[in-house]
């Protein structure tokens, strides 16, 4: 078992009133996440919950059998794995899988259910939490209807990275085919526009690697900006958010060429 950092790098917890985190703290276990690991499997009860620290984890809802499936949303440092519990599910329909190891602090479902009951600013910072959940996944269905094949990568890197707080994403054309539901093949094909526009690099196998953010916010949909744009109002600071606008403004500006080349 590894040592609860404070202040804790998960931004959900990172926002509690120190005195809360304090009665917290002793029930948190840190872990490790290894890659590839089921955190909750679909239809299981879900016994514990995990704040990430580092690392990234995916919900996945099967669409054809147990070995397919698409990612319903990310989670990274600013969430937490199993957030339905405190909705009153016990288990779900979807799976939450590692992608990226990293490290989170995990927490038995009854004690976060008798934390969210007593503290009144857990309760609505997770509620929140929920929200920013729910423009996701409505966000990312709306983006895979109508826009091209690199837009949707653009901002699936983008998400990447915000959680990551890292231009090196340890992220393999394979995961990627799976977490946008698409052949790996047209994933390496969207991959290149990218790259030809300088906004990414494939290296290493295993490994993509973020060379111009700008750019690369750039080649994205608005759909990006819409989905961050809910996370910032709850995890930081009013000066820091890029207002709605801003973000519009900067979706609807040109595209770098090729985003039509993979459908």
């Amino acid at each position: 078992m590894m040592t609860v950092a404070v202040p804790p790098r998960n931004k959900l917890l990172a926002s509690l009133p120190a005195e809360d985190f304090r009665r917290l703290s002793p029930k948190l276990e840190a872990v490790p996440l290894k890659a590839r690991r089921i955190l909750h499997h679909a239809k299981l009860p879900i016994e514990h919950v995990y704040f990430v620290e580092d690392g990234l984890v995916s919900v996945v809802a099967n669409t054809d059998g147990d070995n397919h499936g698409v990612e319903a949303w990310l989670i990274g440092c600013e969430g937490m794995a199993g957030i339905t519990v405190i909705l009153g599910a016990e288990s779900s329909p979807h799976r939450r899988v590692v992608q990226a190891e990293g490290s989170a602090l995990r927490l038995r479902t009854p004690d976060l259910l008798d934390a969210v009951n007593e503290m009144p600013a857990l309760r609505g910072i997770l509620l929140r939490y929920v929200h920013g959940i729910l423009v996701q996944a409505s966000q990312s269905g709306a983006c895979n209807a109508r826009h091209s094949l690199p837009q949707r990568l653009a901002r699936w890197l983008l998400m990447a990275q915000d959680r990551l707080n890292r231009s090196d994403l340890p992220l393999t054309h394979d995961i990627l085919s799976k977490m946008l539901g698409v052949r790996r093949a047209s994933v390496t094909e969207a991959v290149h526009v990218l790259a030809r526009a300088d906004a990414i690099c494939a290296g290493e196998r295993g490994h993509i690697h973020v060379l111009d953010r700008g750019k690369l916010e750039g080649l994205a949909c608005g759909c990006y900006f819409t989905i961050r744009a809910e996370f910032d109002r709850f995890t930081t600071p009013p000066e820091a958010v890029s207002s709605p606008k801003a973000a519009g403004e900067r979706a609807e500006q040109p595209s770098a060429i090729g985003l039509e080349d993979v459908p």
